[in-house]
């Protein structure tokens, strides 16, 4: 948990309209910046560990919007992925949660699944949120409160209520009927396919391109705290595996699984996910 002290709006010198403004410019600008190094190409990268490659633009993104955001609102505290964390974000009530470009890899590999995400989180939870995908010319934003919307128009998750016509965003060899990593299979018909950034496949759900997404990896605050709120304003629903909501900014800013859906397929979703992940905890026991 966090021990920061609950955020005094009154005594805040910016309300949420003139924060959704300030996230709104400077994640546009951060994505013309990642956008100019992508056109450029021949871009210096290395593995920060292995399989997780980072790059000069990452860096730069990052840069940029550190500078921008923390001149811009003092006090402030910080999260990013390519930032060393600080202990002293715990105590902000309101900070910035940022990945310059999630989905690296695919960014270097010349794809046009990668984007800029950033939140603003307020008491453990995100209340403004941009995730842009300059390649694919999608700019996704959300404000507590006020829908969520894709290039300036609202969106919605879908309806659909059965998994047999559901389009699953994530890998399809994970999700295949024979697998015997899910006690209860799934659905032979189910559609499935993959990008390589995890808020871009939530952002898909909310805007009602695919109907869900499971992943069982853990994800990271950055990773996750802008679409959280995109698709929650869009009527959807992120929770960890054991349907608990995502809080952010704690001491330890991961989370074990991720589930991100359209209401009416959370039970059907959870008749797999949950003996899944029982599986898997007793499987040293």
């Amino acid at each position: 948990m966090s021990n920061a002290a609950p955020f005094d709006e009154d005594s805040c010198p910016w309300d949420l309209t003139e924060e959704a403004n300030l996230v709104q410019h400077v994640t546009e600008e951060a994505g013309r910046i990642a956008l100019s190094y992508f056109v450029r190409g021949d871009i210096h990268q290395w593995d920060k560990s292995p399989d997780n490659p980072v790059s000069e633009a990452d860096m730069a993104v990052d840069e940029f919007l550190r500078t921008t955001l923390m001149q811009n609102r003092p006090g402030y505290g910080w999260l990013s992925e390519e930032t060393e964390d600080q202990p002293e974000r715990l105590r902000c009530g309101r900070l910035w949660i940022v990945d310059p470009i999630d989905g690296t890899r695919d960014f270097l590999a010349g794809g046009e699944n990668w984007g800029i995400s950033v939140a603003l989180v307020q008491d453990q939870k995100p209340v403004i949120a941009a995730f842009y995908a300059p390649v694919k010319n999608a700019f996704y934003f959300a404000q507590r409160g006020k829908g969520a919307t894709l290039n300036g128009k609202p969106i919605a998750v879908s309806c659909n209520a059965t998994l047999d016509e559901a389009r699953m965003m994530g890998d399809p060899e994970a999700f295949k009927h024979t697998s015997p990593f899910w006690p209860v299979p799934w659905p032979e018909g189910m559609h499935t396919e993959q990008a390589n950034s995890i808020a871009l496949r939530i952002c898909q759900i909310a805007d009602g391109q695919f109907d869900c997404c499971v992943t069982l990896r853990p994800k990271n605050d950055w990773d996750v705290a802008a679409a959280d709120l995109i698709l929650e304003e869009a009527g959807g629903l992120l929770t960890t595996g054991d349907q608990d909501r995502l809080l952010f900014n704690r001491k330890k800013p991961l989370h074990a699984h991720i589930i991100a859906s359209c209401p009416n397929l959370i039970p059907s979703i959870m008749d797999r996910v949950t003996p899944a992940l029982e599986k898997w905890r007793n499987r040293n026991k």
